[in-house]
C-alpha cells in the first residue's frame, strides 16, 4: 500500500538533488483542479510557476493527459514542457506536433461514432457532455442525475453498437472514452520517455484509473534495475482502491503536489 508522501520525503532526497531527474505527470486532478467540465479547469500561476522553476532545475518535465495535446499545451501554458495528449498518441516539444501513425486510419470511424452517439443513442440523457478530441472521443457523465446508472448506460450502447466493435473502449474520472485500438496507455508512454531521453530517475504524478499503467511500468522498471522511480498519487473518491495500491507514495489533493513541487525545488 502506499505511503503518505509528506512522511516519506527522505526517500526523495536523492531525485531532489540530481538535475537528471524527471518530473513526468498528469493534469487533470493532478496540477489543476477537477472541474464539471473540461473547460472550466486551469492550472493557477503558483503552480504554472513551479513548473517553469522545475524545468530549469531537471532534465524534463512531462505532461501526460487525456486532453488534446494542444489543448494541453493551451491549458498548461509553459513553454519547453514536453507535451503527451489523448493518451499518449501525439506529441507536442519546442512547437513540433507527431501522431502516432498507427491512429490515423481511425480517426473517421471515431468522429462517425462519436456524433452518432451524440445525435441519437445517448443525446436523451441529461448531463451528458460529448467531447471530439481529435484521436479519441470522450463522454463525460459527471454533471448527471446518476453517475453510475448512467455510466452503465454509455458502456452498455458502446459494447452493443457494432460501428465501436474494432475501437478500444476505456474509462477515467466520470467519462466514458472511444480510442483507436493501439497498444498505447502511460506505461507505455513513460517507458518511451524513458528511452528517448536516457532517463535513470522519474517522479510520477497521477490521480486517475489511466495512471495506473504508469504507476505500475515505474515499479517493472525499477525491479529490472533500468531506474529510480517514485509514483505520487492523488488520492479521491473517484477512483478505484487498486489504483491506490500501484503507487508507491500518495497525497490528498492538488495543493499538495504544489507543496511537493515547491519542497523540491527549495
Amino acid at each position: 500500500m502506499s505511503k503518505y508522501l509528506f512522511d516519506n520525503l527522505s526517500y526523495l532526497k536523492t531525485f531532489k538533488n540530481d538535475s537528471s531527474t524527471a518530473i513526468v505527470t498528469d493534469i487533470d486532478g493532478t496540477i489543476s483542479e477537477i472541474a464539471p467540465t473540461p473547460d472550466e479547469a486551469v492550472v493557477t500561476e503558483s503552480m504554472q510557476n513551479a513548473l517553469v522553476k522545475l524545468n530549469d532545475k531537471f532534465q524534463l518535465v512531462a505532461v501526460i493527459s487525456g486532453r488534446s495535446v494542444l489543448n494541453a499545451r493551451a491549458m498548461v501554458g509553459v513553454e519547453g514542457l514536453l507535451y503527451v495528449g489523448n493518451h499518449g498518441m501525439e506529441f507536442l516539444k519546442n512547437g513540433h506536433l507527431s501522431m502516432d501513425p498507427l491512429v490515423e486510419k481511425y480517426l473517421p470511424q471515431i468522429q462517425k461514432s462519436g456524433q452518432k452517439l451524440k445525435k441519437g443513442d445517448l443525446s436523451h440523457i441529461n448531463g451528458l457532455m460529448f467531447e471530439d478530441k481529435g484521436i479519441c472521443y470522450s463522454i463525460h457523465y459527471r454533471l448527471s442525475n446518476s453517475p453510475e446508472n448512467v455510466r452503465e448506460k454509455i458502456l452498455n450502447t458502446l459494447q452493443n453498437d457494432p460501428e465501436c466493435k474494432n475501437l478500444k473502449i476505456s474509462e477515467g474520472r466520470r467519462l466514458v472514452e472511444l480510442k483507436p485500438p493501439v497498444n498505447c496507455d502511460k506505461g507505455t508512454i513513460l517507458n518511451n520517455i524513458m528511452d528517448q531521453y536516457n532517463l535513470k530517475k522519474i517522479i510520477y504524478l497521477g490521480d486517475d484509473i489511466t495512471d495506473s499503467d504508469a504507476f505500475n511500468k515505474l515499479k517493472e522498471l525499477e525491479n529490472e534495475g533500468k531506474i529510480e522511480g517514485a509514483g505520487i498519487l492523488v488520492r479521491s473518491s473517484e477512483i478505484p482502491s487498486y489504483v491506490k495500491k500501484h503507487s508507491s507514495f500518495f497525497v490528498n489533493d492538488v495543493d499538495e503536489v504544489l507543496k511537493f513541487f515547491q519542497w523540491l525545488l527549495n
